[in-house]
């Protein structure tokens, strides 16, 4: 098969996260193109042609409906995908998301993310290029072997290669053995790899994540403090305001809007709060002690500002003591889920014991919602607490862009690897073996 390594034809590499999608070049530090993974959906009617003159009065014996009734009215659907498109508002787009658990569950959905990473934003020919593509570490077999599907017979690419997050995620840090604990908008995991390989029987994972402390945040303004979070598309005109005061705001007329999407235009409006002035307090959570640190001012989208203090560290809380800090009830138990450190230690315990400090010296933080100030050092103290016989290194890149593209990065470096290209799977091959070489080829 043809050499898909060193500087003769970029590998692309695409990362599909419940939030944002990065795609680009093999070899490349920093991902070509960053958009939403959330995709608006509208209805578009379309009318069969019908004959002008046809009587009105005509109906079909069998059905007794008249013939313009059968027409072939048909209703079709209309994706919306990428920021610009998806944030510009329609009558009721919904909005739809490829993935759920971390797992592939809308296939449409995903076709339309793959159709505007290639063809709108990187504008290559697929048949050109070998694809990488990541995934969960607890993907199953099925979706593995249509996602390559997916590749070889809708899009063509020439070879493929899928791997785990968790993998990726220590290549970019430069450690075959490590402990990877990846907070993105969806999910928080802990995964052991030892040598490049995912050790399964120490995964563990939670639906705590970015997405989900946001909407503990949204309850909290309005539930607690009778705070309405205006998104920018419904802002016609604010007036100033003191802090503290309700926002004086003039709002557009905005018919039939999806609740779906009001929801997350909300949420984008929660994040930029978020990145913006929350933040992890170092040690274990005392309130009398937050309230002594420096308030932070934040002016949201309608004119509605404050300074924060304590509630600016309480909610993120939530990743370290989530049945003690939740404001709103969820969808699932959130008695059975653990504090980061702990999932950590849990998953560290599930391995074997000469392996176990191989990967308390080497914890690596990625995804996004591990980018709060105080974080890793919070990780840090809690595990030395947990562990205090073991030697605890955590690695976290310092910065952003690494941490939240950390998936894309190291498929970016793993499909730039002279050496890789024995390890492709051949459009020929998947011909020859079907999905099942997958599985064997991509571990």
């Amino acid at each position: 098969m043809a050499t898909y390594g060193g500087d003769e034809v970029s590998a692309l590499v695409i990362d599909v996260g419940t939030c944002w999608t990065k795609a680009g070049y093999a070899g490349e530090d920093a991902p070509k193109t960053v958009f939403p993974s959330f995709v608006g959906v509208t209805e578009t009617q379309q009318n069969g042609n019908i004959e002008e003159n046809r009587d009105e009065s005509m109906t079909d014996a069998g059905t007794g409906e008249s013939l313009d009734q059968q027409s072939s009215s048909k209703k079709t659907l209309k994706y919306h995908v990428g920021d610009s498109d998806f944030s510009c508002w329609r009558e009721n787009m919904d909005v739809k998301n490829p993935l759920k658990d971390g797992l592939v569950e809308d296939w449409e959905v995903l076709e339309e993310i793959w159709n505007h990473a290639f063809l709108d934003r990187l504008r290559v020919n697929p048949e050109e290029h070998p694809l990488l593509v990541t995934e969960a570490s607890w993907n199953t077999r099925e979706i593995r072997e249509k996602i390559a599907e997916l590749a070889f017979e809708k899009y063509n690419f020439p070879a493929f290669f899928i791997c785990k997050n968790a993998v990726l995620s220590a290549f970019a840090s430069g450690k075959p053995t490590a402990l990877v604990l990846d907070s993105g908008g969806g999910m928080t995991s802990a995964v052991p790899v030892y040598d490049g390989y995912v050790l399964k029987k120490g995964i563990l994972k939670q639906n705590i994540g970015g997405e989900f402390i946001s909407d503990q945040i949204l309850h909290d303004f309005k539930a607690n403090k009778g705070v309405e979070i205006n998104p920018h598309y419904l802002i016609n005109k604010k007036s100033p305001v003191e802090a503290g005061e309700p926002a004086q705001v003039e709002l557009k007329n905005r018919p039939n809007t999806n609740p779906n999407y009001h929801y997350q235009m909300q949420m984008r409006a929660i994040n930029e709060y978020k990145e913006s002035v929350c933040q992890v307090f170092e040690n274990i959570y005392d309130e009398n002690t937050v309230g002594t640190r420096p308030l932070k001012s934040f002016e949201f989208p309608d004119g509605y500002n404050n300074q924060f203090g304590t509630e600016r560290f309480a909610l993120p809380e939530i990743m370290f003591q989530p049945p003690r800090f939740i404001v709103k009830q969820s969808l699932f138990d959130i008695n059975e889920c653990q504090g980061v450190s702990q999932l950590i230690y849990n998953s560290i315990s599930n391995c074997d014991v000469d392996v176990r400090p191989h990967l308390f010296n080497n914890i690596v933080l990625s995804g996004g919602n591990t980018l709060y100030p105080g974080f890793s050092d919070r990780v840090n103290f809690e595990l030395y607490n947990l562990a205090p016989a073991s030697k605890i290194k955590i690695h976290a890149a310092g910065n952003s862009v690494e941490r939240k593209y950390s998936n894309w990065i190291g498929g970016s470096i793993l499909a730039s690897l002279g050496t890789f290209h024995q390890l492709w799977v051949s459009k020929k091959e998947y011909e020859e073996s079907g999905g099942s070489i997958i599985e064997k080829k991509c571990q």
